[in-house]
C-alpha cells in the first residue's frame, strides 16, 4: 500500500462533489411549492460539535470536495454560520451556502467571506412585492428584503477575495406538468416576465454605482435569458445571476404513483446529506428522511457510504435500476404513462443533456 486513499467506496467514487449538512430545518420564508409545510420529522438545529466531527470527516477523509449548508430550512437563521464555514475551510472544503436573503446584510456578507465561503447563492424566489406577500417572511417588507439583497450586492462587486454570489431567479415553464394545484403560484411562466424580473434588479444593484455605465451591457446579458433552461448570466467577476426551472418538490410525494423501476439520478454519486440531527440522507431532496438508514453519532461518513443497503441504491443507478421505495416515487408519478416519461427523461437529462451543457460551458470559460 502507499498510504493514499481508496478512489472509491465500492459503487460510490469518492470524494463525491456535494455533501449537503442541514445546519437548521427552520425557515422564515411560506414558500408554497417547497414541501416545509409537509415536513414530519422534529425540527431543529445542528449543534456545532457535531458541524466539525461531520466536517473533518468529510475533509480529512476525502470523502467530499465541496459542503452546501442547506437541505431544508433557512441556514442564515443558524447562529454560528460563519463558524460552521471556516471548520470547512479548516478541513479542505469548498464551503458553499444556500439562502432567501431575507437576513442578509453587507456585514455579514463581509463576516462570511472573511470565514473562507466560497459561494453564496441567494435564492430570489420573491422577486417583486406581490411575490414577496405571497411567501416571503411576515416581519419583513418588501422593500426591506429588496434593499438588504441590493445593498449586500453591491457590496460582493467590489469584494476582495473569491467569493462569488450568485442571484437565483425560478420559473415554472411547464406549470400544469410540474405543479398543477397552486392557482395563486407567481413563479416565471414566460421569458418576458422573467426578463423584467432581471432588468429590474440590475438596475437596483448597477444604477448608482461605478458600474452603471455598464447598465445597457448587464441588460443586453439578461434578454438572453430563457425560461426552458438553466442560465448562468455572469455580471461581474464576483457576481452572477442563475435561472433555474421549478420542480414539484411539494406535492409530488403525495399520494399514490406509478413507480419507477428503471432511471438514473446522481444522489450518492453526486451527493447524499446530514440532517440537523446527523441522520444521513441518501440525496438533497429527501426533505422528510424517508432513506435514513444511519446517524453520524453511530456511523463514520465512510461507513454510511459502505452499508450494503447504500451500495444497493448506487449500483443500481449504475445499471438504470431504481432500488429505493423513495427513489421509486421520486422517478415515478401519478399516471403511467407520466412515469415512463420521467424514467426516460431521467436518464436522458442527467446521462446525456447535463453532460452536452456542461461541456458547452466549459468551451465558453476557456474563451
Amino acid at each position: 500500500m502507499d498510504g493514499r486513499r481508496p478512489r472509491s467506496i465500492g459503487a460510490i467514487d469518492v470524494p463525491v462533489r456535494r455533501l449537503h449538512v442541514e445546519l437548521t430545518s427552520h425557515c422564515n420564508f411560506a414558500c408554497e411549492f417547497c414541501p416545509d409545510g409537509k415536513m414530519r420529522r422534529p425540527r431543529g438545529t445542528m449543534p456545532l460539535p457535531m458541524v466539525e466531527r461531520i466536517l473533518c470527516e468529510a475533509g480529512g477523509e476525502g470523502v467530499a470536495r465541496q459542503v452546501h449548508f442547506h437541505i431544508m430550512g433557512e441556514p442564515l437563521l443558524h447562529p454560528d454560520l460563519p463558524e460552521a464555514v471556516r471548520i470547512a475551510r479548516r478541513h479542505g472544503l469548498e464551503a458553499w451556502v444556500t439562502t432567501n436573503g431575507s437576513v442578509l446584510t453587507p456585514a455579514l456578507l463581509t463576516e462570511l467571506r472573511d470565514a473562507g465561503l466560497f459561494h453564496l447563492t441567494v435564492s430570489l424566489q420573491t422577486p417583486d412585492a406581490a411575490t414577496f406577500a405571497l411567501r416571503g417572511s411576515r416581519h419583513l417588507a418588501f422593500e426591506e428584503y429588496r434593499d438588504r439583497l441590493i445593498q449586500t450586492a453591491r457590496a460582493s462587486l467590489d469584494s476582495p477575495g473569491t467569493l462569488r454570489m450568485s442571484v437565483c431567479f425560478l420559473t415554472n415553464p411547464l406549470r400544469r406538468f410540474h405543479a398543477p394545484n397552486p392557482p395563486m403560484m407567481r413563479v416565471a411562466e414566460s421569458g418576458k416576465v422573467l426578463r423584467a424580473h432581471m432588468a429590474s434588479w440590475v438596475d437596483w444593484i448597477f444604477r448608482g454605482t461605478r458600474h452603471e455605465a455598464d447598465l445597457p451591457q448587464l441588460l443586453a446579458r439578461t434578454r438572453r435569458a430563457g425560461i426552458l433552461k438553466e442560465n448562468h448570466i455572469p455580471l461581474t467577476a464576483n457576481l452572477d445571476f442563475q435561472v433555474r426551472i421549478l420542480g414539484n418538490w411539494a406535492d409530488h410525494f403525495e399520494g399514490p404513483v406509478s413507480p419507477a423501476r428503471f432511471g438514473y439520478c446522481p444522489g450518492l454519486r453526486e451527493n447524499f446529506g446530514v440532517l440537523w440531527n446527523g441522520d444521513y440522507v441518501v440525496c438533497c431532496t429527501d426533505y422528510d428522511g424517508r432513506t435514513v438508514l444511519a446517524n453520524a453519532a453511530d456511523v463514520s461518513l465512510r461507513d454510511y457510504l459502505s452499508l450494503p443497503t447504500v451500495q444497493e441504491i448506487a449500483r443500481g443507478f449504475r445499471g438504470y435500476r431504481v432500488v429505493h421505495p423513495h427513489c421509486r416515487q421520486c422517478l415515478g408519478d401519478r399516471h403511467p404513462a407520466g412515469a415512463l416519461c420521467r424514467q426516460v427523461g431521467s436518464i436522458i437529462y442527467f446521462k446525456l443533456y447535463r453532460r452536452l451543457v456542461g461541456a458547452r460551458g466549459a468551451g465558453r470559460e476557456a474563451v
